[in-house]
């Protein structure tokens, strides 16, 4: 963790500082980027850089920390901003936003991705559990407020269902960025027509899986009797 130092800087230098090295850290990697590379590019001496934090790895967990709390702003505003959504057509919103979202956090996806598919890291488990706790964390409290409306069935288990939307969502949004992720789905660099085509396939999935049934319809999918007499 960063020392009492970096603490008393001003905040706009310390955003320079983790912006700086989050920058490198996307472009080039954990192993590829040097604290003296980082000290440069925030316009630091090096030795400045090792009285704010202890090493490369201290520097690291930091820029994850400060990644990790832009995303949960934003899924916090995203959800609140959606909270009158049904539950199905909010994680649409997810998918089809694809390269918004590549846009609104390019810098964030590239440091996990580094860190998932490149490098072995000793501490890999520690940065991919904090981010996997808080997507699935939120998308708990999307299917929450989906059994309470009535949108979601209510026998589902919670957990099973946040992570399988979880997998999916993110397997999807790879694909999109990663050639060898797409899995013959024809997600890679699709343009937005296709993506909200696919969206749709993978949505009414999630619905016929997790959807609680219209009250007017059977389990066969038939019309009640009460619905045909009228």
């Amino acid at each position: 963790m960063p020392t009492k130092t970096f603490f008393k800087l001003d905040p706009l230098k310390r955003e320079k500082i983790i912006t700086c090295a989050a920058d490198l850290f996307a472009q080039n990697g954990y192993s590829h980027t040097s604290m003296e590379a980082v000290a440069e590019a925030a316009g630091i001496a090096k030795g400045a850089l090792y009285r704010y934090f202890e090493g490369k790895k201290d520097l690291f967990l930091m820029v994850v920390d400060h990644l990790h709390q832009d995303i949960d702003n934003y899924a916090r505003e995203y959800l609140e901003d959606r909270k009158d959504w049904n539950v199905f057509d909010t994680i649409r919103d997810w998918l089809v936003s694809v390269y918004e979202f590549q846009k609104l956090f390019s810098m964030h996806m590239l440091v996990l991705c580094n860190v998932l598919y490149q490098e072995d890291l000793e501490f890999k488990g520690e940065v991919l559990a904090k981010f996997g706790k808080l997507s699935t964390q939120y998308t708990r409290l999307l299917l929450q407020r989906g059994i309470a409306r009535g949108e979601v069935r209510d026998d589902i288990d919670l957990d099973a269902a946040a992570f399988v939307i979880e997998c999916v969502h993110d397997r999807f949004h790879d694909g999109v960025m990663q050639p060898f992720l797409d899995h013959g789905f024809g997600l890679y660099q699709a343009p937005q027509e296709v993506i909200n085509r696919k969206s749709d396939l993978v949505v009414e999935s999630f619905r016929r899986a997790l959807g609680k049934p219209e009250p007017a319809e059977t389990q066969t999918g038939e019309k009640s009797d009460t619905k045909r007499k009228s």
